[in-house]
């Protein structure tokens, strides 16, 4: 058989389907032998977080290694509670901007609702500011303002943007802040009273 009948011919064909299906069944293999290693590493850890997260039982070194696998495996069905976790492990520690990008994942590979949605977007918010990074913070406390305008979250939002915008950043400025803005608000109300009394006599 000359080479151009063997190109064409059905022993040809078989003989390439045939290592097609070899390559795939590899890949397959070599793919689920990489999520066997990493899921390895999670495995002890995921007892700790499903069904009930157990916190003060899962040690700070386990902040990486979930987020790594979360990353690595966003589909998974516990991946979710890996990067919540890890996002709270990271702010047990005190890393501001490391619990900031962590809450920004989730916040982004999962779209949560309600009060997860609402906590995670605080979380996002209050440690990019801790982190120093302002515009970041503007965006999440902005977004809280608006999605939550009807709770008190929504409205503490709309104050540290106006503190933010004003470049008032120590935890002191914004406590004289508030302090006097509150006092602003009492005297602008007694004196829409004192004006509405007046007005009646």
């Amino acid at each position: 058989m000359g080479i151009a009948e063997f190109l064409t011919s059905e022993a040809y064909f078989r003989t390439m389907k045939t290592t097609q299906l070899f390559w795939i069944l590899c890949l397959i293999v070599s793919c689920r032998s990489d999520f066997d290693t990493a899921y390895q590493k999670v495995e002890a850890y995921e007892t700790l977080i499903i069904p009930h997260i157990q916190f003060e039982k899962i040690p700070d070194s386990a902040c990486n290694i979930l987020m790594s696998f979360a990353k690595d495996y966003p589909k998974y069905k516990h991946s979710s509670d890996f990067v919540y976790v890890s996002t709270k492990l990271a702010e047990r520690q005190g890393f501001s901007l490391k619990t900031a990008e962590y809450s920004e994942f989730y916040l982004q590979q999962y779209k949560p609702t309600g009060k997860l949605l609402m906590e995670m977007m605080l979380v996002a918010a209050h440690n990019f500011e801790q982190g120093g990074g302002y515009a970041n913070a503007l965006i999440y406390y902005k977004r809280l303002a608006s999605e939550f305008s009807d709770k008190e979250i929504g409205k503490q939002a709309i104050v540290m943007i106006e503190m933010l915008n004003l470049g008032i950043k120590s935890p002191e400025e914004q406590m004289n802040y508030c302090i006097n803005r509150n006092k602003n608000s009492q005297l602008a109300s007694d004196s829409a009273i004192s004006r509405s009394d007046k007005t009646q006599q």
